[in-house]
């Protein structure tokens, strides 16, 4: 083989060898360039579809309590000095403690909107028994009972102004707060009350010389606007703060009022296709 001949190969596999490295170049670009274009749905990806669990601290007005205040309360204060006021529901919703659990599924649509149904029920009673010093100088002995429960079944609707607040790996409380966006929205319910108040009276050693029971109940609709704020958790969930106002069809007095609730969201991972 003459040298004019080995020259030419080696100038060959060397012109091959430098344009190598250009081709896989371009083929990587074009491959992270198709990746970049892949659906939201894609393995990894969220689906669309969460479940929430939330608490709301709920503070209706309940005002037909104040019966409570403005004639046995009043009536038992004529008979004893010693007497102190029965405890209520409402003085419960005074001191923070009127929380209602609930569930939901909801859906977002792009990266403003989300759509759920949700439902929640709450009962609970208070109870006051005391004996007190009478005017009738026999021990005076009351027994007075608030017991109310509510279910509840609606659906709901939030905005995002400036977009949902994305999912992903985070480091730190101010890291989340700085990715948190703000929602406004409304809710439709029906509710589903009961009420029911037991008062007992007597003066020892006889027996009580009034037991009464009252009760009621109603399935009302109401609605609720609502502003809120969605902080990032991590790359599935989220907590959502927000705070309503609720208005119902019938007894505004007793449940009309505002409501601030914290809700955990967790979304589904996406279908593999």
């Amino acid at each position: 083989m003459s040298c004019l001949s080995l020259v030419s190969a080696w100038g060959a596999e060397r012109s091959a060898a430098e344009h190598e490295p250009v081709k896989t170049g371009l083929a990587k670009k074009k491959s992270q360039e198709a990746r970049s274009l892949t659906s939201p749905t894609e393995e990894g990806q969220l689906s669309p579809w969460y479940f929430f669990l939330g608490l709301s601290n709920a503070y209706p007005k309940m005002g037909s309590e104040s019966l409570v205040r403005n004639y046995y309360d009043g009536l038992m204060h004529k008979f004893s000095p010693t007497f102190d006021d029965v405890l209520t529901v409402g003085d419960i919703r005074d001191m923070g403690l009127l929380w209602v659990p609930y569930v939901g599924v909801g859906r977002t649509f792009g990266d403003k909107w989300s759509v759920f149904g949700q439902l929640g029920y709450s009962a609970g009673k208070v109870r006051t028994k005391a004996d007190d010093k009478s005017y009738l100088i026999l021990p005076m002995h009351t027994d007075f009972e608030i017991k109310r429960g509510a279910f509840y079944v609606g659906l709901g609707a939030d905005y995002f102004p400036w977009g949902m607040p994305e999912l992903k790996e985070y480091h730190g409380i101010m890291e989340r707060l700085r990715a948190a966006r703000p929602n406004i929205g409304g809710r439709a319910t029906y509710v589903s009350a009961t009420y029911r108040a037991k008062a007992k009276v007597g003066w020892k050693p006889f027996d009580n010389l009034v037991d009464m029971t009252i009760s009621d109940e109603w399935v009302i609709p109401s609605v609720a606007p609502s502003i809120g704020l969605d902080v990032p958790l991590g790359p599935k969930s989220q907590l959502s703060f927000g705070a309503s106002y609720s208005w119902f069809k019938e007894q505004e007095d007793d449940f009309n009022g505002p409501a601030f609730t914290i809700i955990w969201k967790r979304h589904f991972s996406a279908k593999k296709k």
